[in-house]
């Protein structure tokens, strides 16, 4: 038997649009019994955009708001208010003409203000106790 293999390239402009709907619905989805189904598309997803489209700058932003919401399951934690704020903010950055990396850079910090915490695993730096060593 030969079958022959059909492969479907997805462009990125279909996976923005699914991601899109997730997080104009996602309020919803956590009423419901799908959420945890809903979940793991949704991180399928952002992988499979940053896996085909790395280069992409709207590639960053989703890959900042994937690490916000999912490191810790903290997902859970975010309003439907900042998942309308998430979605508006990646909605008008999909229909710029050009993305440049100050437009990347401001979408970025426009999620921390609506709550994101982008770098969840960050470093935190205790300035007071390097100011006291330095002036030792």
């Amino acid at each position: 038997m030969n079958a022959k293999q059909t492969v479907l390239e997805i462009s990125l402009s279909e996976i923005a649009n699914h991601i899109l709907e997730d997080l104009k619905n996602f309020p919803f989805i956590l009423e419901s019994q799908w959420h945890l189904y809903m979940q793991i598309t949704r991180v399928r997803e952002m992988h499979l955009l940053r896996d085909k489209y790395i280069d992409n700058p709207i590639t960053e932003v989703v890959i900042a708001l994937h690490d916000a919401l999912f490191f810790q399951n903290r997902w859970i934690d975010y309003t439907a208010n900042q998942y309308l704020q998430a979605y508006n903010l990646l909605s008008s950055l999909a229909c710029q003409e050009t993305i440049n990396n100050s437009s990347v850079e401001e979408a970025i910090l426009a999620l921390e203000n609506d709550g994101f915490n982008t770098l969840p695993f960050g470093v935190q730096l205790d300035l007071n106790q390097a100011d006291s060593e330095a002036g030792e």
